[in-house]
């Protein structure tokens, strides 16, 4: 489309003792899209890695672990187990979304005054006519 920017976040899936399908792989892209969200340009990759533990057997087995990679370097990481993969991936990818956000606020914060810091200054009004 005109007059957007091409998306740079990559994300990639990677599964472990089962064969990953494609409606897992769409709400692995679609929740890894959601939970970066206006920071995504600032994400260079997403890693998600799916496991079942214990296979067949069933169970609490499901895990999930994210990795992201900042666009200006640094590497955060989020881990989730839970029965179900949608449940797991849920919960590890909202894990790594808060932790970027946090990441990238203390390094904006730390770059100049923050909202809460800068001093207050009136804004001049112009008189009435």
């Amino acid at each position: 489309m005109v007059g957007q920017k091409e998306p740079r976040m990559r994300i990639e899936i990677r599964a472990r003792h089962f064969t990953l399908t494609d409606t897992l792989r769409n709400h692995v892209e679609r929740r890894a899209r959601f939970a970066m969200g206006r920071l995504s340009d600032r994400v260079r990759e997403v890693m998600v890695r799916l496991e079942d533990i214990n296979g067949p057997r069933g169970g609490v087995d499901k895990v999930a672990k994210v990795t992201v990679q900042l666009e200006q370097g640094g590497q955060l990481a989020a881990e989730a187990v839970d029965a179900s993969f949608a449940g797991a991936v849920d919960r590890a990818l909202e894990r790594a979304g808060h932790a970027v956000g946090k990441s990238l606020g203390r390094t904006h914060r730390s770059d100049g005054e923050s909202v809460r810091t800068a001093p207050w200054e009136p804004e001049e009004l112009p008189s009435p006519s």
